[in-house]
């Protein structure tokens, strides 16, 4: 584990709209088996809950994939996002080591 991949994790998420959007995904991914679908109904979701534009929702997204913590694929018209296991590994092992 790097530190600098953790710490580009945690600047992503210092955001608190950033880290609602990356738990929805999360979430979403957990909850259709890493369905495409769940995690575009999470966008539509997070564009709902948290009253954003589907433009700042994307642009949430793009930070968090640029981070490492998420891997975008264009289907379409659609982006599909997937949560990278190998970053939120990282962070667990990490948050473990804190006692958290």
């Amino acid at each position: 584990m790097k530190h600098s991949n953790i710490t580009r994790y945690f600047k992503a998420l210092s955001s608190e709209q950033r880290l609602r959007v990356y738990l929805m995904i999360l979430k979403a991914e957990r909850e259709e088996d890493g369905c495409c679908q769940g995690v575009l109904r999470a966008f539509s979701r997070a564009c709902e809950m948290l009253s954003l534009s589907r433009s700042t929702v994307s642009h949430h997204i793009k930070e968090l994939e640029e981070s490492g913590l998420l891997s975008c694929e264009r289907q379409g018209q659609s982006v599909c996002c997937q949560v990278d296991e190998t970053a939120l590994k990282e962070l667990r092992e990490f948050m473990a080591q804190l006692g958290a």
